[in-house]
């Protein structure tokens, strides 16, 4: 292994700067004089936000914590660890164990002790061989950037920084540990996460880093789909996640992650915006609360589909995008399918992004809503209103993310449920039992009669009632008896609430 390079020769502790022993939680006080005599270290996540919660001064006391994730590190084996933990009647559950990673429980509470350790090689940029080390220097060597490689003796508090970290949060600064590309080369991954933590601190990336990156996006494609979605969904769950898509279209990894949005950037829209496809898209992302990541990957792909539908119209003097919502919902099902997304996240998404166009007109029918209810999923509403509402906002010439027909449709949409209204073939006060007892054979046609039986319930919720329910089913059974067919299927329904493309 190399040796340590001369900026981790520096003194251990900048400016003499710890931790407040009194946030250190009990149980973490216990590991540690399980596992003592022998050093142990608070690593991870934990101390990078705590530093980067504030300023601090220096040589100063540290008194916030920030986060639950008391990740230990520890020269002891992970045999030796495991022993260690159950001699003293705490559960062990190795977690990692081949990675060195050893899980404490304590009242129902998990924390990681990891065995201090190198990589030694990444064959193939993804897959690293571990080897155990004996000393923090080494385990911090390996770290991938500055803002990760701090720790913490749990003796006396006093933070170890090694290769500039703190610098580099007071500069916002994403910075390797080490040579940017040797680095990146290791674990092609961390070039994506080199934008999401430069989108946490709403920072920048060093020069060398942005370089190497530009230099080796194309490499991203190695990494499994499962890891790069991780990724991403973190990064949705900043305050502003558009900072961090920005710096991967500029550094070109956003054209190997998700090029359906890499190709709307410098896409124009109409007189009705203010940015292009992707940046609208961006701002709409932000507009979202951080507290709803899943709406903001929603908002994310709504408006894809623009890209391809682009179309210039000589009598409106612009361009449109006719039909956009259907292109965004088909690279949407590509999207996440492509990224591992589940069956349930994907219908969602795919649900409102198709719907996402519904004009919610100020003085939409009772009818209309509900049929509008029934088609977009009464579990999807809350959702799709947050990202109808973002999507506005995300448009700068719109003062805020209201529309006339908003507060119209939450009001009528509250009345049907407190009247209780059926909004779907299951609240019918009838089912597909009784048409086999009408000795209706079990097929197709079960799902024609009961949708016809809720379209006319939609329009008039009086009608749910199950002696007319039965009369109606009767004449539609009878009907198909006599024709093998419904006529009344066949006739195509047009509504007041009517899908159109806004003029803004």
């Amino acid at each position: 292994m190399s040796s340590i390079p001369s900026a981790a020769r520096e003194p251990a502790c900048e400016n003499g700067m710890r931790l407040d022993s009194t946030l250190i939680p009990e149980p973490v006080s216990r590991l540690r004089e399980i596992l003592g005599p022998e050093k142990v270290y608070v690593v991870g996540g934990l101390l990078r936000d705590s530093l980067a919660s504030g300023p601090v001064p220096a040589g100063g006391v540290l008194r916030r914590a920030v986060g639950s994730d008391w990740d230990l590190a520890t020269a002891l084996r992970p045999r030796e660890v495991m022993s260690r933990l159950r001699k003293a009647g705490v559960t062990a559950i190795p977690v990692g164990i081949e990675h060195g990673t050893v899980a404490a429980v304590i009242d129902a509470v998990q924390y990681e002790i990891t065995t201090f350790r190198y990589d030694v090689e990444y064959a193939d940029g993804r897959h690293p061989v571990v080897r155990f080390a004996d000393s923090l220097e080494e385990d911090l060597q390996r770290r991938d950037f500055t803002i990760n490689a701090f720790a913490m003796d749990l003796d006396g508090g006093e933070i170890i920084d090694l290769y500039g970290g703190l610098g580099d949060l007071r500069e916002r600064r994403i910075r390797t540990v080490g040579e940017a590309e040797s680095r990146f080369g290791e674990d092609y991954l961390r070039m994506l996460r080199a934008a999401r933590f430069a989108c946490k601190l709403e920072g920048g990336i060093d020069a060398e880093a942005f370089a190497a990156i530009r230099k080796l996006a194309h490499r991203i494609g190695l990494i499994s789909a499962e890891r790069i979605r991780d990724e991403i969904v973190k990064m949705l769950a900043y305050d502003r996640p558009s900072h961090g898509f920005v710096l991967m279209h500029l550094t070109g990894l956003l054209l190997y992650v998700l090029p359906e949005l890499e190709h709307g950037f410098g896409v124009g829209q109409n007189r009705f915006h203010a940015d292009d496809v992707a940046m609208h898209t961006l701002h709409s992302v932000d507009a979202v609360s951080p507290e709803f990541p899943k709406v903001r990957f929603t908002t994310l792909m709504h408006d894809l589909g623009k890209t391809p539908c682009k179309m210039y119209r000589k009598e409106k003097g612009d361009y449109v995008f006719y039909g956009h919502q259907f292109a965004s919902k088909r690279m949407a099902a590509r999207i996440m399918k492509r990224l591992r997304f589940s069956n349930k996240e994907i219908e969602e998404t795919l649900s409102i992004v198709e719907n996402h166009m519904y004009n919610l007109q100020p003085g939409m029918s009772n009818g209309a809503v509900r049929r509008f209810v029934r088609k977009l999923g009464r579990e999807y509403v809350p959702n799709f209103l947050r990202m109808r509402m973002a999507d506005r906002r995300g448009n700068h010439l719109n003062d805020d993310g209201y529309e006339k027909g908003l507060f119209h449709f939450v009001r009528t949409l509250r009345r049907i449920e407190r009247d209780d209204d059926a909004l779907k073939v299951t609240d019918l006060h009838f089912s597909g039992d009784d048409l086999k007892h009408m000795g209706v054979r079990p097929g197709p046609v079960y799902a024609v009669i009961l949708n016809l039986l809720l379209e006319s319930v939609l329009d008039d919720p009086a009608l749910n009632r199950r002696g007319w329910l039965l009369e109606k089913a009767g004449e539609y059974v009878r009907e198909y008896r006599e024709t093998g067919a419904i006529q009344a299927a066949r006739i195509e329904r047009k509504e007041d609430g009517a899908e159109v493309e806004p003029s803004a």
